[in-house]
């Protein structure tokens, strides 16, 4: 399980040393030649977002005062939050006229009168109503760390489609990872579901009870609290297991690899419980181009044509701002897709596959499967014997289908595309990467011609 020079080992973390996010992530990379192992954080893709590194040979190496570090760290990072305290609070907010309700986001909680002053320079939120409150994705300012915790939002018509793919189905309890939409959907309109929010934004706590709401790392499998881990193996019981489904929107720039190993572990704990074989019902909402990687670990998982919509994200969204072949954002599932039926707006159902599909996906005759993926018609080639993209023609010397700009012969030897993870390529040859370099370009010629002409003046 590689990406680049890196590659993923996955086992049981429980034995792993922890950064402040829970037990690190085992990666492997050639140094000069050699491979060698080292721990790092889960969740954070950046060094700088979290500093822990150690080299797997120098584990025994570490000293005390090195140890004592990291649990001062994470002490620090988990001290200022008391969750029934917090939801005390909340209470006593949701009593109070809107007129005086407060929220700062430089603190990240409700401000209640007798302390409005010690808030006085900060940005508060003022007049919070009651579907505010019952919202709070819809007020709560994007996080500044991208690399750590997903930042797109189900847009309204997504969350619908999705809830009433769940209501058909006849699920009543919902885990919700990474997806808050989707369980202030139902806390607010589902008298018949309850839902429960596993996520890494610890803003939450806030506005979410302890038992609707869990801090917590995907990647991982880490419960911030052991209290909160508690309350959701009291989750997984109440259904009896029934009825339970899992809906996943984890960050897209995550690795597959410790998100699959998560949601397996999850699944038998799930099947342990209830003492069944049936799997636990999940939903990985993810970029179509990441099939591959989704399949690598999950083989019985399925893709589904349903485009996901976000409201703040120009090209997950339909319209002029758009991308020209809609979302590229689809459903991936271990639930049979035949089951599941899609919008008759914008889906149509395919007797021969017996599945619904997207309006531009046509049925080949010759792969017997709708074999449309990116938003656009495939067409079969004889040659390859298969459905590709329709601006891709056959080559010859590559022998296989590809981008007519190509440099021939590579193809045989590269992988997938690391930027747009497109096949036919490399990320030094992608025409998107050259597009965001050249727009990154004119920003900063922009940004030093506007500086010059303040000076100026």
């Amino acid at each position: 399980m590689t990406k680049g020079n890196i590659e993923i080992i996955v086992k049981d973390l429980k034995d792993h040393p922890q950064c402040i996010h829970g037990p690190t992530i085992l990666f492997s990379r050639e140094v000069k030649g050699v491979r060698r192992n080292f721990f790092a954080c889960s969740a954070c893709r950046e060094r700088k977002h979290c500093n822990f590194f150690l080299w797997e040979d120098e584990r025994n190496k570490l000293t005390l005062s090195k140890k004592q570090i990291w649990e001062q760290e994470t002490m620090k990072y988990l001290k200022n939050i008391n969750h029934r305290k917090i939801f005390v609070t909340l209470n006593k907010v949701i009593g109070l006229p809107p007129t005086k309700r407060l929220y700062c986001h430089n603190c990240s909680e409700f401000v209640l009168e007798m302390s409005e002053s010690k808030h006085s320079d900060h940005n508060l939120l003022r007049g919070l109503t009651d579907y505010q409150l019952n919202h709070p994705s819809e007020i709560l300012l994007p996080a500044e760390n991208t690399k750590k915790e997903a930042q797109y939002l189900f847009s309204k018509l997504s969350v619908k489609t999705i809830v009433d793919i769940f209501t058909q189905l006849g699920y009543k309890d919902v885990i919700c990872i990474g997806t808050p939409r989707i369980h202030e959907h139902i806390r607010s309109s589902c008298d018949d579901m309850n839902s429960i929010l596993l996520d890494i934004d610890s803003r939450f706590h806030s506005f979410f009870g302890p038992l609707e709401y869990v801090w917590y790392n995907s990647f991982n499998h880490h419960f911030f609290f052991t209290e909160a881990g508690n309350v959701f193996k009291d989750f997984l019981k109440s259904s009896k297991g029934k009825n339970t489904v899992l809906i996943t929107d984890p960050p897209f720039g995550g690795r597959v690899e410790p998100l699959a190993f998560t949601f397996t572990t999850i699944n038998n704990e799930y099947k342990s419980i209830h003492k069944t074989k049936s799997d636990l019902p999940m939903f990985w909402v993810f970029p179509y181009f990441m099939e591959p990687q989704i399949l690598n670990s999950l083989p019985n998982f399925k893709m589904l044509d349903y485009k996901v919509l976000y409201d703040n994200h120009s090209s997950f969204q339909n319209g002029p701002k758009g991308r020209k072949q809609g979302s590229p954002v689809r459903i991936f599932t271990n639930v049979n897709p035949r089951l599941i039926k899609l919008p008759e707006d914008e889906y149509k159902f395919c007797p021969l596959c017996n599945r619904w599909v997207s309006l531009e996906n046509k049925h080949c005759s010759l792969c017997n499967n709708c074999t449309s993926k990116d938003g656009r018609s495939y067409v079969h080639c004889e040659i390859c014997k298969r459905c590709v993209k329709p601006t891709w023609k056959h080559c010859r010397k590559c022998e296989r289908c590809t981008q007519v700009e190509h440099k021939c012969l590579i193809l045989k030897f590269s992988k997938r595309c690391f930027h747009c993870k497109e096949e036919g390529h490399k990320k030094s040859e992608c025409p998107l990467m050259n597009i965001a370099l050249n727009n990154r370009r004119k920003k900063k010629i922009d940004k030093r011609m506007k500086k010059k002409k303040i000076h100026v003046e």
